[in-house]
């Protein structure tokens, strides 16, 4: 089963009593016991994660509710790998470590790490089959992450900015208290950015004969991510790459390090071909844009790897029946969010006013 560490909702119970709710009955709800949250390292399913925080930002009326968690988790939320972190020399250093052993987090989300111009960005994505917006889930993974590496190396290591793909709640009190930084909602990434000058900034605790024998204990305890399928392995690299537009076996193959034909045949083997791992991921994806009506149909076919809104409004007619815009229209009895961006003819919305760093 598909799973997440428990240090994520670190200090749950309380931040949930204090905003007025019965965390005991939510965590009952979505088959989680109270005690599994006592041990760090328990394992969830990644789904009853982003259900619990979901669930509990809007029975709270708190939409703010990842912040107040992420303001009471530290860089120990991190687990083992958080000792080696705070080794690293610089910034780069602790994001390239974090993204070689993101395995040990467990499989809630995936982290990639893209340099561009003068800027940096750590891009974040959910991991999960869920017909809902992981708003709090993003924000809290955003806001935990970040702050652990303000914690490590101060002012310097601070982001330019957040970026999410989800609309902004009515008031940003406190994340820009929490966070201090920019936050732009609507965007078309979840991540963090970073200047270049930031990612070159030492870190003002490290030594090097630490670090050297953090390394090498840390490699000698955990030298490498367990066995994998292609399957699991292709559906990372596609959450990851769609929104940039790389949707193609070509780009999966190079981003997984082999060949478009090895890629093809290891997936053959486990019963399945690249074009269904894409369709499947595109479905569980849509599902989430269309809900958020923050972007526009031409958008999210788009951040999809569609070239033209006719040829997305026809894959997903073929997939649910109906058009995106009338799909839209039907959810959003069930699901109350932003209004929907006007569109012209084309399917596109006029562009969002959003002052901040944009990725890359």
């Amino acid at each position: 089963m598909a799973s997440a560490r428990a240090a994520i909702l670190r200090n749950y119970v309380s931040v949930a009593l204090d905003v007025g709710l019965d965390p005991y009955r939510i965590l009952a709800d979505t088959g989680v016991s109270p005690s599994q949250l006592r041990n760090p390292e328990e394992r969830l399913p990644r789904g009853a994660i982003a259900s619990i925080l979901e669930r509990s930002a809007i029975e709270g009326n708190c939409p703010h509710f990842a912040m107040l968690l992420a303001e009471r988790q530290d860089l120990s939320s991190f687990g083992p790998i958080s000792l080696v972190l705070q080794q690293q020399e610089t910034l780069e250093d602790a994001i390239r470590m974090l993204v070689r052993y993101q395995h040990l987090l467990g499989d809630l989300l995936t982290f990639n790490f893209e340099l561009g111009g003068d800027s940096a960005l750590v891009r974040t994505q959910i991991i999960s089959n869920i017909d809902f917006v992981p708003r709090q889930a993003h924000e809290a993974v955003g806001s935990i992450l970040s702050r652990a590496f303000t914690e490590i190396g101060g002012e310097r290591w601070k982001p330019d900015c957040l970026h999410f793909m989800h609309a902004a709640p009515r008031s940003l009190e406190f994340h820009h208290r929490i966070l201090g930084c920019p936050v732009v909602f609507g965007s078309d990434v979840n991540g963090i950015v970073y200047s270049r000058e930031a990612l070159r900034a030492r870190n003002p605790s490290y030594r090097a004969n630490l670090a050297a024998y953090a390394n090498s204990y840390f490699e000698a305890q955990f030298p490498s991510a367990p066995p994998q399928s292609q399957t699991d392995r292709a559906r990372q690299a596609l959450y990851l790459l769609l929104a940039s537009g790389n949707a193609s076996i070509e780009s999966v193959a190079r981003h997984l390090s082999v060949s478009p034909r090895t890629l093809q045949r290891r997936l053959e083997t486990e019963g399945t071909g690249f074009s269904a791992v894409l369709n499947a991921v595109r479905k569980e994806l849509v599902v989430r844009h269309l809900l958020n009506n923050v972007h526009s149909l031409a958008t999210v076919g788009e951040m999809l790897g569609y070239t033209s809104p006719a040829a997305f409004t026809r894959w997903f007619s073929s997939e649910f029946g109906m058009s995106p815009s009338a799909w839209r229209r039907s959810s959003n009895d069930d699901h109350k969010d932003a209004d929907p961006p006007e569109e012209d003819e084309s399917g596109r919305a006029g562009q969002q006013g959003l002052s901040a760093p944009h990725p890359l």
